[in-house]
């Protein structure tokens, strides 16, 4: 009988090592790409099948670092590309970051938000951060409570992007501020608390990340969300206060565990809804 005991005591330490090892070293790297349809209401007819490559949450500098699985996204044929923040974990990996970021190509280019780290990582260079600098002098667009138009054979989406909740200053009304009355709205953001507060007019589709999609799962749903407060689930398609967001898992992480929860990057495909 003890031998028995014993003997099934070994076993479950040996998978339970197994399943460690397994969720440190190889889920990490086990990048899933995903592709979505989503029905836009009023979506112009320009930019039927408009693809966004969605990509967050890099870590660059930390022991669970998403380069490698940037480098293998670069070859997808997208119409544009997003990050929503926590590029890097180090002010000393900025310039990698800008180089990483600036090789991505698309019809509309890269565009970003900024996540917790990349603040507190980031460097002051004067009154801006050095991380920004470096971003904008490779051709990626840093939307910090800013908009910016996406044009398609006359037809305009616009794409707003929020500071970050935790430590940036999020000004909803100056990042609306210019986005015409009737424009169709895409909304970047770190974070989904982002959208706890009222926004100044419906967004037809928002991006996040922070949530590393829970990083461990089961099959009930996320462990952690790192979120203020409690979603019914911090991946995929979700609901935020009426509107609809895609809550990415994520690339990297500062520690490299990942359980149920590869390291995924999401091309949406934007359609006309009926």
């Amino acid at each position: 009988m003890i031998r028995k005991v014993l003997a099934a005591a070994a076993a479950t330490g040996v998978a339970g090592l197994a399943v460690g090892l397994h969720s440190m070293v190889v889920a990490p790297r086990e990048l899933r790409v995903r592709r979505r349809r989503v029905a836009i209401p009023g979506l112009p007819s320009g930019f039927e099948n408009y693809q966004i490559l969605h990509i967050s949450d890099t870590h660059l500098g930390a022991l669970g670092s998403g380069a490698e699985q940037v480098l293998a996204v670069a070859s997808l044929r997208v119409d544009l590309v997003v990050h929503t923040g926590d590029m890097i974990e180090s002010g000393w990996y900025s310039e990698a970051c800008a180089q990483l970021l600036g090789t991505l190509r698309a019809p509309d280019g890269v565009a970003c938000v900024l996540g917790n780290h990349d603040y507190v990582g980031s460097w002051l260079r004067g009154k801006s951060l050095d991380l920004v600098d470096r971003l904008e002098a490779r051709g990626v667009s840093v939307l910090i409570n800013a908009a910016q138009p996406l044009e398609r054979d006359g037809d305009q989406l616009w794409l707003v992007g929020l500071d970050d909740p935790y430590r940036g200053r999020p000004d909803a009304q100056r990042a609306f501020a210019n986005v015409p009355a009737d424009a169709v709205v895409l909304l970047l953001a770190h974070s989904p608390d982002s959208l706890l507060a009222p926004l100044p007019r419906p967004v037809s589709l928002a991006m996040t990340g922070h949530t590393h999609g829970g990083q461990v799962r089961t099959p009930w749903g996320a462990l952690i969300t790192r979120t203020r407060q409690r979603y019914r689930d911090v991946i995929g398609m979700q609901t935020v206060n009426g509107t609809r967001v895609h809550m990415s898992a994520g690339l990297g992480s500062t520690i490299p565990i990942r359980f149920l929860c590869p390291p995924e990057a999401t091309v949406l495909h934007l359609t006309r809804a009926p």
